[in-house]
């Protein structure tokens, strides 16, 4: 059962956002499109881990957690998917990564090598979910548990090969899921805990989970705003009699404003005032984007002049003012 499902991270929408509105000469639009480009990636790999789960049965209480983030007072834990069952708790770590790999187990290094043979320093898996291992033992010895805690690192590219390992981690091409869970059942064939006791522990283990925060990117003064054209690359719309227009290609979209509140929320910040709206957008009324505003329903806090909306995660306008 899956108590928690694998959601896009708004990161990726963030760096979309950045570079819908960033011209491709600014000296950051390679590296933000690459960070989108791996941020993607991974994302689509631990989609392809979740859904070999399918395939594999799995004879005993068990509940899947995905994407666990768990808010610490002076750090964090970002475990991609956490598999607790009633003989053992499975926490993986999932890298999407092509080229030859090294592990140094003595200096804790992690590389990768190019095929034009320059080396790429990488943040060491196998110490992430040391970590993960180490915080999943702790929560489980408050819970009076005894649980065998198991941690595995899933490469998802068949492009991705180990030349040297993590001593006696286990690592395995996601294609191997199948197997390990055939030697792990094998390995841990005592049922430990009810089924009632497993579901508890996996709700007592999703009551930690948190939203990580989204730091905003800002916008500077060379990043295009405006209410852009889908069709016309740059071009901005211009609002009039209740929809906003495009005057190349006459694209028309009485809500394109509420994809521009989006964008907002995540470059600059959650909440926006009349002023800021119109700044954005590039609408020169403030009755008329007070109507917008209202139009898009979100909640508010200050009177007409001083109002300060507050955009949510989703928006639902009305068709038109």
């Amino acid at each position: 059962m899956i108590l928690k499902t694998r959601n896009k991270p708004p990161a990726i929408f963030q760096l979309e956002s950045l570079l819908y509105r960033t011209p491709n000469v600014h000296p950051q639009f390679l590296y933000w499109t690459e960070k989108l480009r791996r941020i993607t990636a991974g994302y689509h790999g631990e989609l392809r881990v979740d859904s070999l789960w399918h395939e594999i049965e799995l004879p005993l209480p068990h509940y899947f957690i995905h994407d666990l983030f768990i808010q610490k007072e002076m750090s964090s834990h970002q475990i991609d998917s956490i598999l607790i069952t009633s003989r053992f708790v499975l926490a993986l770590e999932i890298k999407s990564i092509s080229g030859l790999l090294n592990f140094d187990p003595h200096l804790r290094q992690f590389s990768r090598t190019n095929k034009d043979g320059s080396i790429d320093g990488m943040n060491n898996p196998d110490d992430q979910l040391r970590r993960h291992e180490k915080w999943l033992e702790q929560f489980l010895f408050q819970q009076r548990i005894k649980l065998p805690v198991i941690g595995a690192i899933i490469f998802t590219y068949p492009s991705s090969v180990i030349q040297s390992r993590a001593g006696n981690r286990i690592i395995i091409q996601s294609s191997g899921l199948p197997h390990l869970m055939e030697q792990l059942l094998t390995r841990h064939p005592r049922e430990v805990l009810s089924k009632k006791k497993t579901e508890a522990l996996a709700h007592k283990l999703l009551e930690h989970h948190s939203i990580k925060p989204l730091a905003p990117m800002g916008l500077s003064s060379s990043f295009v705003k405006g209410i852009l054209c889908p069709i016309c690359p740059s071009l901005p719309l211009n609002y009039r009699r209740g929809k906003w227009r495009c005057e190349v290609c006459v694209h028309c979209d009485p809500l394109a404003h509420l994809g521009a509140l989006s964008q907002y929320r995540t470059l600059v910040k959650t909440t926006i005032s009349n002023r800021e709206f119109r700044e954005f957008t590039g609408i020169h009324s403030v009755v008329t984007a007070s109507k917008l505003l209202k139009s898009a329903n979100m909640p508010f806090n200050g009177s007409y002049k001083d109002r300060i909306y507050f955009i949510p995660e989703l928006i639902e306008g009305t068709e038109s003012i």
